[in-house]
């Protein structure tokens, strides 16, 4: 495993031995002295060699060989490179990508400031650029400018595209490299809980760690100040006058003392008190879309800005913490199937089904043989008590109110209900399915017909003699016991009531 460490120095970790592979920088007296030392930040293994590439924040672009330590510069930081709207020079070297052809695609943070000056890319205006280097004619192509802080890069499994991220913005770009869209570039991810670091790509996706964390509790000071520059404005100024006394003292006295204030005053690793505690890697798929992610809040690991997966492990690193960490990779638990709750869902339907099978056999039985013999008996000698409130109720007292003689008074309600039911030649022509299709209107309301029934006839016996003529107005309400009689209609006498019995003999009451 390869690595960068403080003091400009690339090394090998195998096991408990570290190694030294390079450096690109000049002797130093402490890490305070970063743009003496120089800071290596991005890593990538040639497609061409047995090469490894470096991006040097103070330094450039390098190419090491493994198998010797020689060391090659591809891009110096004292060149003018094109850009979208003015040509400047590189300041802050920072991530690197290797095709399979062998050209470079890095990344520039910013064009303003170094890396010691970090935090003043916060209030800046952005200023970092996407190149890509040509390894057969030695030159650089910009590819997007004016990123806010261009941070780790990565290429596609088919490299038909390249993604850079935008750490101030949390944004995750695309530009394509192939097709009709070649050249052309997009918004891959945005809105990711914190700020992106380095990208690590593989063939099912890219892991992407958070190197300070952003949620409501939290919010991003990049993002909370980009919209007014005002207050940028403001900031930025701020933060140089506190720094300019300690550097014209360190102008006219070089110490070490002044020399660690003016590192701490601007940069990143100074703000990391601040941090909240959680740590997060976030695991992204190649169409954009979030696959998991990892969090941590014990404060054990923080300021993640790169990971390697080796074997079971994920390794952790940091550009401020003192030592390498690592975390078990999660395995992903296969779902469980519980046929309890199948079978038990299921038993309810089969009760329903059968329940109403069973009861559809028997009202049949039933309406035959009680409504057919008795309507053909009660219309001849009587026809209109046969359309009289007994058709909805053919199972129990079909016969019973042929005693009320208030036949248009139920022609509100209950016509609508014998043209269903109780029509004779509709069971004569079709015997079988007629009781079928009015079995389940029965068998809905069996108990509570009779309960109506002898009410009305005992609450009604004024009513029998109007047989010519239909005074009452709705039979169903117990307002007509009190109705008032029209003088011209002799007093009614009280007859006793005639009812039908079950077995078909008359009787009175």
């Amino acid at each position: 495993m390869y690595t960068t460490v403080h003091g400009g120095e690339v090394v090998r970790i195998n096991g408990a031995h570290i190694t030294h592979v390079a450096k690109f920088g000049r002797p130093c007296e402490s890490f305070a002295e970063e743009e003496i030392c120089g800071r290596p930040l991005g890593l990538a293994f040639d497609t061409q060699g047995n090469n490894l590439i470096v991006a040097d924040a103070y330094y450039g672009i390098w190419e090491v060989n493994l198998a010797n330590g020689d060391k090659k510069q591809l891009v110096s930081r004292d060149l003018v490179l094109d850009g979208k709207t003015v040509n400047r020079k590189p300041r802050l070297f920072n991530s690197v990508a290797v095709a399979k052809n062998g050209d470079i695609y890095w990344t520039e943070s910013s064009s303003d400031f170094d890396l010691q000056d970090g935090v003043f890319t916060i209030f800046a205006n952005p200023s970092g650029r996407l190149f890509k280097y040509d390894r057969k004619t030695k030159k650089n192509t910009v590819l997007l400018d004016q990123l806010y802080f261009a941070n780790g890069v990565v290429l596609s499994p088919n490299e038909d595209f390249v993604l850079v991220s935008e750490t101030m913005s949390s944004t995750i770009r695309r530009v394509y490299l192939k097709g009709e869209k070649a050249l052309q570039s997009d918004v891959f991810v945005e809105g990711l809980p914190g700020l992106t670091d380095n990208l690590i790509a593989d063939e099912e996706g890219i892991w992407a760690p958070l190197v300070l964390a952003a949620d409501g509790e939290n919010p991003s000071l990049p993002r909370l100040f980009s919209k007014v520059p005002l207050i940028r404005k403001f900031l930025a100024r701020m933060l140089s006058i506190a720094e300019m006394p300690f550097r014209f003292i360190h102008q006219v006295f070089p110490n070490i003392h002044t020399t660690r204030l003016l590192h701490a005053i601007g940069h990143f690793e100074t703000i990391t008190y601040f941090n909240p505690a959680r740590a997060t890697v976030v695991r992204l798929g190649w169409t954009g879309q979030i696959l998991g992610s990892l969090h941590g809040f014990d404060r054990s690991v923080g300021s993640i800005s790169h990971v390697a997966e080796v074997g079971d492990y994920l390794y952790l690193g940091s550009p401020y913490n003192r030592y390498l960490a690592r975390v078990k990779l999660p395995k992903a638990q296969e779902p469980k199937v519980r046929v309890k709750s199948v079978r038990f869902e299921a038993e309810p339907k089969k009760d329903t089904t059968t329940t109403t099978t069973t009861t559809t056999p028997k009202p049949t039985t039933t309406t035959t043989t009680t409504t057919t013999p008795k309507p053909t008996t009660t219309t001849t000698k009587k026809p209109v008590t046969t359309t009289t409130t007994t058709t909805p109720k053919p199972t129990t007292t079909t016969p019973k109110p042929t005693t009320t003689t208030t036949t248009p008074k139920p022609t509100e309600k209950p016509a609508p209900k014998p043209t269903t039911t109780t029509t004779t030649p509709k069971p004569t022509e079709k015997p079988a399915p007629k009781p079928t299709t009015t079995t389940p209107k029965p068998t809905e309301k069996p108990t509570p017909a009779p309960t109506p029934a002898p009410k009305k006839q005992e609450e009604q016996p004024k009513a029998k003699p109007a047989k010519k003529e239909p005074v009452v107005k709705k039979p169903s309400e117990p307002a007509p016991i009190h109705e008032k009689i029209p003088n011209d209609v002799p007093q009614p006498k009280q007859e006793k009531l005639k009812v039908i019995k079950k077995g078909g003999d008359q009787g009175e009451l």
